[in-house]
């Protein structure tokens, strides 16, 4: 599969890089984390999340710093209407490795995943909620599988049941309720065996931006599963907890959200599946 383009020996097999530990203070690296010898994209987008914003960018530049020596952080202001634009720009300053984009609008999560997707330039492509609100600790120690897997997938594990819904998905029973149907209504119509369709996600930058992402809702992260798995990638799935939000308000789960969802992924469902209306038909593995 598509993967970053590491450097090759003559014979064309791949040079063996030195195991560098991360050292750094982060809480976001677990010991025995190592560095890698590629490049990494972080992804994000924000509304109205003046009180985040600016220690998002902190803590993402920590963690980016500790893991690899070349890095971006794209963070695209989705209308805000708060002081979220200010606060980001004055944090650019010092900054050269913070790339910021500005919607005309709000456009909300799948428009900004397709535009922050197109705007990447490193080797591998990762997201994170400006609000932190995922444990990404067990992606990061991950990171040197890329080596040997195309795309690293995060899941939150038992979090299906009716306890895990109310206390392990999401910030409430309500918006852990729409999270589980939203996963079960994927499973049932795609049938791609992932534990987990809206997570984060690691993949080559080559591969996610040669698929053509045709939604933009919160189905838009699903697509992108989906259709890198019909491009025959292989997956590994890691644990990647949900982290109750500490401040801000979510947006995610306002009705209008979830009625677009609900329409894509039906009306996808029957344009990919029913009539058969895709490029790609292979089949991807997930690896243990």
């Amino acid at each position: 599969m598509v993967r970053a383009l590491l450097p090759l020996k003559p014979d064309g097999s791949s040079v063996a890089f030195p195991v560098r530990f991360v050292v750094s203070d982060s809480t976001d690296l677990l010991p025995g984390t190592r560095r890698v010898p590629f490049s990494l994209s972080m992804l994000g987008w924000a509304l109205n999340e003046e009180a985040s914003i600016a220690g998002y960018i902190d803590r993402a530049g920590t963690l980016l710093a500790a893991l690899t020596e070349d890095f971006e952080l794209i963070v695209i202001d989705d209308g805000s209407t708060d002081r979220t634009w200010e606060i980001a720009t004055e944090r650019q300053r010092t900054r050269p490795w913070l790339k910021l984009y500005k919607n005309d609008r709000n456009r909300g999560s799948g428009y900004n995943t397709k535009r922050a997707i197109s705007l990447a330039t490193k080797d591998y492509v990762f997201w994170q909620t400006v609000d932190w609100a995922y444990d990404i600790r067990y992606l990061a120690q991950s990171l040197h599988e890329l080596m040997s897997v195309d795309v690293l997938q995060g899941v939150r594990a038992a979090t299906t049941s009716a306890r895990g819904m109310i206390v392990h998905r999401s910030d409430n029973p309500y918006k852990g309720l729409v999270s589980v149907v939203n996963y079960r209504l994927v499973r049932t119509l795609f049938r791609v065996p992932l534990d987990d369709y809206q997570n984060v996600t690691v993949y080559p930058r080559a591969l996610i931006q040669s698929v053509t992402l045709e939604s933009e809702s919160a189905f838009t992260n699903p697509e992108c599963l989906l259709k890198t798995w019909w491009r025959g990638a292989t997956f590994k799935q890691v644990p990647v907890p949900f982290v109750k939000r500490q401040q801000g308000r979510s947006k995610g789960t306002r009705p209008r959200a979830i009625l677009a969802a609900i329409h894509d992924i039906l009306y996808w469902w029957i344009q990919w599946m029913v009539l058969g209306r895709r490029t790609d038909r292979g089949r991807g593995r997930v690896l243990q």
